[in-house]
């Protein structure tokens, strides 16, 4: 709000305001942050007949996988799905955990977005359940899957994927040659 507006002096509420919203905000949520999103993503499950999410939990109780694929994202899927890429981020959220965005082209060369989820760890194990959560969701296998080198994708795509081929970048391969000189 103070971006918005200009300033505190403009927002009725001063930064102190600002700072006890936060924190009461944050204590209000407290460890129930993983279930809000899966209530709030049941609910939208509820109203969005094409909307799907699939999620993992841990023998501790705590969230490890999360997939989600709203409408746009199908139709995205089933019109421009033939090949799909997906690489994992390293642990760049306050969770700590790899988020897996779900990516093609369209027609215009712009990338689209087909799903995307959220491990805790990139262990075989969790790239089969990630895949198969994306299977599930879609119903049919992309001709095509454009990944990087990382040994446990090499090995949860072909269980999962069986008529799909799989394709690494170019990009992670061109940088292999500029460390080589």
């Amino acid at each position: 709000m103070k971006e918005s507006r200009g300033g505190f002096d403009k927002t009725g509420a001063t930064q102190t305001d600002a700072k006890n919203f936060k924190r009461d905000w944050n204590a209000f949520i407290g460890e129930n942050d993983a279930d809000m999103v899966i209530e709030k993503l049941n609910k939208k499950k509820e109203y969005f007949q094409d909307f799907s999410f699939e999620y993992s939990v841990g023998n501790d109780g705590k969230l490890t996988g999360l997939f989600w694929a709203d409408e746009e994202a199908k139709r995205n899927y089933f019109a421009f799905g033939d090949v799909v890429g997906f690489d994992a981020t390293y642990r760049t959220n306050k969770y700590r955990m790899i988020f897996v965005p779900f990516t093609g082209i369209d027609n215009h060369k712009r990338c689209v977005t087909f799903g995307a989820g959220l491990l805790s760890s990139e262990s075989i194990e969790s790239y089969k359940w990630l895949l198969h959560a994306f299977k599930s969701s879609f119903g049919k296998e992309p001709n095509v899957f454009v990944t990087d080198e990382d040994p446990a994708i090499l090995q949860a795509l072909p269980s999962v994927f069986t008529n799909t081929r799989h394709r690494l970048c170019m990009w992670h391969i061109s940088q292999k040659f500029t460390d080589k000189d």
